[in-house]
């Protein structure tokens, strides 16, 4: 340990003396100058290790191109994981010395500062918008169409709910939602309920999804919810491949959506056409919103200029994760499963008919259905073939994007009524597709799709309570890296709910592209994609107006180190160390991994808000919350709320009246926040007894 407290300095020396004395006296005859002083050599080497005379501190070594840096372990929160994976090729590490890490950040700092500029203008479009909240009084019309969903709803999904009610009823602001759940854990419920409050309020609502058989089977689901015949009655209609404008059933529907004859319209990209007009269109529900292109996502924008969008997706792609960790979008995550459900068994192989042969002879064997998948139209009478070798007997059917109109849906459910053993199809069956008798999936040619696809099509096998298996076959020849690192993460996050870090991963290995618009870009790369999102936020917290720098922590000096997050602790060798005063009983957590986690992450909690969330969080986990560890946790919430106002300081200071006055350090406070705070403030006053006091200069 290079840095020492003064005590410590003082300690040290005198440990150092008791040592000396005590090995004078080993010798009868003392020892000379020269042992003296080569005794006294070996203080704070390798050799010394006494603990007081030599303090050791924990550091994390980290390897520059030019040098080695030691970061003590106290200081970890100044470095960030360096993810950047669009960089196929490993990172040029930096030197440190010279500017070149230092014109890299400035660099990154410049776009997000242009970024953030963009963000908020658009943060600030968003406020402006204003449209009619959805009644309140109609809710009990809601809640009777809810009671008729067949399941307990999960705890996620619960909140979910809340959140799309809040934002259509409660709110003036049109609702615009990312709804990030993995397959099968029910996002369609969320879609269905706020396809219903839409109707109920006298509007039309729209789903649109990205293939004919998603959106036959949302129809189909829909229909026997809310349909003609149920006791709810309502309009719904399908808008299918090849009803164009031209044909006669394309212009009938048109007008029919046109004139209000129809409540809830379901269909894929002709939704978007330029010809199709609504009556009164309150909400859009798109599904799956990753397979759409990004010109068909700036023509939602001008269709959903004031109306409500839900967006659904198992694997939000880069660009909308990274507006939802921006704050740009609201998002709710559905991660918990429903009942009895499994994750997905998966493996990663090099391509061979034993695997074929056991995969589907292990499921045959069960009574199951298997599907089989190729990336291209031109490889399905191949694939047909050598199945048909392995097994002679075994009923196939095909489904793909250009078969005659309908063809593929009719298929798709031939196949779900039991009549075939396989389904061999392309990625057309990727969404929607929801049979419980099929629990094997086996993709051939793995690698040459990307991983949303790879995601979407594990999730189509495991979805009731039977052990589902997913064969990723890859050729070995035809391999890049990037397609590698794809499979390789499919393998890794193979926990049911991991639709949300599989599109993080995604989001290391592409990068997150243009935020806002149709170009690509890579910044993240420069400086890994952490401490690029940790810039961007910043660069938003100070464009924004009430921009206090958060700072990292407050120091308190108070009497008797009250209030403190720094305290002192005895070693086992009886050494004083400095620790933080936010320490979890190792009986209320005795893993010691676990509660370092929880310790760090309620340490750099950022607002009261998340303290509590992380509490809840620790109560279901552990229990009730001990009474010791409670009055931490109140130091805590007012440390993050000191720490949100930018308050690195607090301390008594005789203010020469012969009174003490308490003085709380704000250094990026400026006179037009003060300006902002001051009719926060009940009756638009500073307390008795605050004084606000600035620099000169300012």
């Amino acid at each position: 340990k290079t840095k020492l407290t003064p005590e410590e300095i003082e300690a040290r020396d005198a440990r150092r003396r008791e040592l000396l004395e005590r090995e004078i006296k080993k010798h009868r005859n003392g020892l000379s100058r020269a042992e003296i002083a080569e005794f006294q050599m070996k203080f704070g080497t390798e050799e010394d290790d006494d603990p007081i005379s030599n303090p050791k501190s924990a550091v994390l070594e980290i390897t520059y191109n030019d040098g080695i840096v030691h970061v003590p372990v106290d200081r970890a929160y100044r470095l960030s994981r360096y993810r950047a994976g669009d960089s196929v090729v490993k990172p040029k590490l930096s030197k440190v010395r010279g500017d070149q890490w230092r014109n890299a950040r400035k660099k990154v700092e410049e776009t997000t500062l242009e970024l953030a500029q963009d963000v908020l203008a658009l943060y600030a479009t968003r406020e402006t918008l204003t449209r009619q909240p959805f009644d309140p009084a109609k809710e009990h019309e809601v809640k009777e169409f809810e009671a008729t969903f067949p399941f307990e709803p999960t705890k996620d999904q619960q909140k979910c709910f809340e959140d799309v009610e809040n934002d259509m009823v409660w709110r003036s602001r049109p609702m615009d939602r990312l709804v990030c759940g993995d397959v099968g854990f029910g996002k369609t419920e969320v879609a269905m309920r706020a396809l219903y409050r839409a109707v109920v309020n006298g509007r039309q609502a729209a789903m649109l999804a990205p293939t004919g058989v998603l959106s036959s089977q949302h129809y189909k689901n829909i229909v026997k919810r809310v349909g003609e015949g149920t006791k709810f009655n309502k309009r719904v209609a399908l808008l299918r491949g090849g009803m164009t404008k031209t044909s006669k059933a394309g212009k009938e529907l048109r007008r029919q959506i046109e004139e209000g004859e129809v409540d809830i319209i379901v269909g894929t990209h002709a939704l978007l056409s330029r010809d199709m007009k609504y009556k009164d269109l309150g909400l859009l529900v798109v599904d799956e919103e990753q397979r759409f292109g990004v010109k068909q996502k700036e023509r939602l924008k001008v269709i959903c200029d004031g109306i409500d969008v839900l967006t659904l997706s198992a694997t939000p792609i880069p660009r909308t994760l990274q507006m939802s960790l921006s704050g740009v979008r609201d998002t709710s995550t559905i991660r918990s499963p429903p009942p009895m459900r499994k994750p997905t068994i998966t493996y990663v192989q090099d391509f061979n008919e034993e695997i074929i042969k056991y995969a589907i002879g292990q499921e045959l064997d069960r009574g199951g259905q298997c599907y089989y998948v190729v990336p291209r139209i031109a490889m399905l009478k191949e694939a047909q073939r050598t199945i048909k070798d392995l097994f002679p007997d075994i009923r196939i059917i095909q489904a793909h994007g250009r078969m005659g109109r309908n063809t593929a849906e009719e298929n798709v459910s031939s196949f779900a009524e039991g009549n075939y053993d396989i389904l061999l199809a392309t990625t057309v069956i990727e969404n929607g597709v929801d049979i419980p008798s099929v629990n094997t999936i086996i993709i051939q040619d793995s690698q040459n799709f990307g991983m949303s696809t790879l995601y979407q099509l594990r999730g189509r096998v495991g979805r009731s309570d039977l052990q589902g298996y997913a064969f990723f076959l890859h050729k070995d020849g035809s391999i890049t890296e990037q397609s590698m690192m794809r499979l390789q993460a499919i393998g890794e996050l193979n926990e049911l709910g991991s639709g949300f870090d599989v599109a993080n991963r995604d989001l290391e290995i592409r990068g997150a592209g243009s935020l806002l618009g149709t170009e690509q870009s890579g910044m993240a790369a420069k400086v890994g994609f952490d401490l690029y999102m940790r810039m961007l936020k910043k660069s938003i917290r100070q464009l924004r107006g009430l921009d206090l720098p958060l700072v990292p922590r407050t120091n308190v000096l108070l009497p008797k180190g009250e209030g403190s997050m720094e305290g002192k602790r005895k070693t086992k060798g009886g050494e004083i160390v400095s620790v933080h005063a936010f320490q979890i009983p190792e009986s209320y957590i005795p893993g010691e991994e676990e509660r370092q986690v929880a310790e760090t992450a309620a340490r750099l909690a950022e607002s009261s808000a998340q303290l509590v969330e992380l509490t809840n969080e620790w109560k279901d986990k552990y229990g009730p919350i001990p009474a010791a560890l409670q009055s931490k946790l109140k130091t805590l919430h007012l440390h993050a709320c000191t720490r949100r106002l930018g308050i690195d300081l607090i301390g008594l200071m005789e203010n020469g009246d012969g009174q003490v006055d308490c003085v709380m350090r704000s250094p990026g406070l400026r006179p037009r926040h003060w300006g902002m705070i001051l009719p926060l403030l009940p009756k638009g006053v500073a307390p008795k007894g605050l004084d606000v006091i600035f620099p000169a200069r300012l």
